[in-house]
């Protein structure tokens, strides 16, 4: 078959002309269509999202560039890089959601610009590396992390910038010192670092150490890289934010930054969490989705293709895996890096395909619909409205984006891009673009967070905020005011009765995913709360202060929680 892209008999539709004239605008439609669509309405989810969002907004209000404040106390969690980017959406747009995610939706289409641009040299196919881009914007971790206001999507996109500059100084021809791959390589590992801290070059590092002492085992032009100087560049560029970092914190930017959020959570188990030995190995096909059930082809394609630029791929897509691996913490995104380099491996193998989809593909996707069927069945035996109603919403947003959206791409594996094809893609796009549209509205209908700015509405400057024993971070961007927070349920009715306006928020009851598959194991009766302080909420109510009961949906913690709000203006 030529390059083409062609049916199974029909003329060509997408040809390497047509792809490589219009490849970057039909990218840009497809990230519009697929990122934009909820990223206004979803509310910021507990509780990394609205901690980026707020801080970002205490940082314009004090007026710095240098140090995170969340809350009114310092932020080490993160070095600045997303704050700035948020920053800049907000003068544009204002203070809310989308002008908070659109940092991580620009994030993703630039990466899938590069993975396409990365298959299209090792191709030599505009088509292949069209599918690439497209892959990479319909992977279902990238569809999650590039509408999240986190810091993910850019550190990515850097680490992607990063490698793509190293597999051309060291496999292309020699180019002039000094040139545009140079400054790619060392402005993007400086500024990686500035994004997510040090695995941004933790990465790159290891995928070299991997390629030529592991699967290339061939010497390499290192002179190339002019790693003294480069290194000197990046460094300086993290210096000129870490230095009058550590000085205006006396140091407890690195100390936290590093030895809390780094090196602990290696260690040690973050936020109760259990670890589970080949986490990522489960993870990593489901993050892929529906592209890593072509894991075959592509090992086949590689094993074929053994070239330094490939072998690099491999040691890339490795490197991350071989980093979390016995880290503590584990949370499925953390191995996201190493994406990259599997599709463009995945852009080499759809060149060489056969016109049949693997078996896999086919199975993966079967599987996951039967999850989705007992989904519906389980959403249907739920008595309580509002719950049953965003459940259906989840559920339809599933069963577009992993059943339909998985079959026409073993179609499309198949037949390739026909004009046909080239139908049932554009309408799986709008049918998952309306469900994001309408599960947006269902999440910010059930969200306490909101509701309860809802009934605050507008604060005096002397209202104090309490939280006892509801503590979630996006009541500080809602509110857009100072909280503090308790795991004392009962201090509810003593601040109640001191002096000066006050709201309070309590935690009634909360009913989780966790406790209901206990119940179905027996080891606690079904139907029962994971949370249940009504009779402390009673007291409370004793003081006779104004009060409204508030129920919703924590996306991030899949629960139901009912909270009381109490106000005494």
């Amino acid at each position: 078959m030529p390059n083409g892209v062609m049916g199974s008999s029909a003329t060509p539709f997408w040809n390497d002309q047509r792809c490589r004239q219009h490849g970057w605008w039909l990218l840009l439609v497809l990230a519009l269509m697929l990122y934009l669509p909820g990223t206004a309405t979803i509310p910021l989810m507990d509780r990394d999202e609205p901690r980026f969002a707020h801080a970002t907004v205490e940082m314009m209000n004090r007026d710095t560039w240098t140090i995170p404040y969340f809350n009114g106390a310092y932020r080490f969690d993160k070095p600045p890089l997303t704050y700035w980017w948020m920053r800049l959406h907000y003068a544009l747009l204002g203070v809310n959601e989308l002008a908070a995610r659109l940092h991580s939706v620009l994030a993703v289409y630039l990466t899938a610009l590069v993975v396409a641009g990365m298959a299209r040299k090792l191709t030599r196919d505009s088509c292949a590396g069209l599918l690439a881009g497209v892959a990479w914007l319909t992977s279902l971790q990238s569809l999650v992390h590039g509408r999240l206001c986190v810091a993910d999507m850019p550190m990515i996109l850097l680490v992607a910038l990063a490698c793509w500059a190293l597999v051309e100084l060291l496999t292309e021809p020699p180019l002039r010192r000094w040139g545009g791959w140079f400054w790619c390589l060392w402005l993007s590992l400086g500024a990686g670092f500035l994004a997510k801290g040090p695995i941004a070059w933790f990465v790159p590092a290891l995928a070299l150490v991997l390629w030529r002492w592991v699967f290339w085992k061939k010497p390499l032009p290192w002179s190339r890289l002019q790693a003294v100087p480069g290194l000197c560049i990046a460094v300086a560029m993290v210096a000129a934010w870490g230095v009058p970092a550590l000085i205006e914190t006396n140091g407890a930017f690195w100390k936290t930054g590093m030895g809390e959020h780094v090196v602990k959570r290696g260690t040690d188990v973050f936020n109760g969490r259990k670890f589970v030995p080949g986490f990522y190995l489960l993870t990593t096909w489901l993050s892929l989705f529906p592209w890593m059930g072509f894991a075959l082809p592509v090992w086949r394609s590689l094993r074929n293709n053994w070239t330094a630029q490939t072998s690099f791929l491999a040691a890339w897509f490795l490197a991350p895996q071989l980093i979390f691996f016995f880290y503590a913490t584990q949370l499925p995104h953390y191995v996201m890096p190493g994406y990259p380099a599997f599709i463009v491996l995945l852009a080499l193998a759809w060149q060489n395909r056969r016109h049949e989809a693997p078996a896999v593909a086919k199975w993966m996707t079967l599987a996951l619909t039967a999850l989705i069927a007992v989904g519906w069945v389980f959403a249907m035996q739920i008595q309580q409205g509002s719950i049953r109603d965003l459940l259906y919403s989840a559920l339809f947003v599933l069963t577009c984006v992993l059943a339909v959206g998985g079959a026409v791409v073993c179609m499309v594996w198949k037949q390739g891009m026909s004009r046909r094809n080239t139908m049932l893609v554009c309408v799986t796009v709008v049918l998952t673009s309306a469900s994001l549209m309408l599960l947006g509205q269902q999440l910010r209908a059930t969200s306490v967070p909101v509701r309860v700015a809802d009934q605050l509405g507008t604060l005096p400057a002397d209202m104090t905020l309490h939280g006892c024993g509801y503590a979630e971070p996006s009541l500080v961007f809602y509110t857009n005011h100072l909280w503090q927070f308790t795991d004392d349920v009962s201090a509810a009715k003593v601040l109640l009765q001191q002096t000066g306006p006050v709201a309070v928020v309590v935690l009634k009851r909360e009913w989780t995913l966790d406790r209901w598959f206990k119940g179905l194991l027996g080891t606690v009766p079904q139907g029962t709360t994971a949370k249940d302080h009504t009779a402390i909420v009673d007291e409370a109510e004793s003081t006779g202060v104004q009060c409204q009961m508030i129920e919703g949906f924590n996306v991030a913690r899949f629960s139901w929680a009912e909270v009381q709000l109490f106000i005494k203006r």
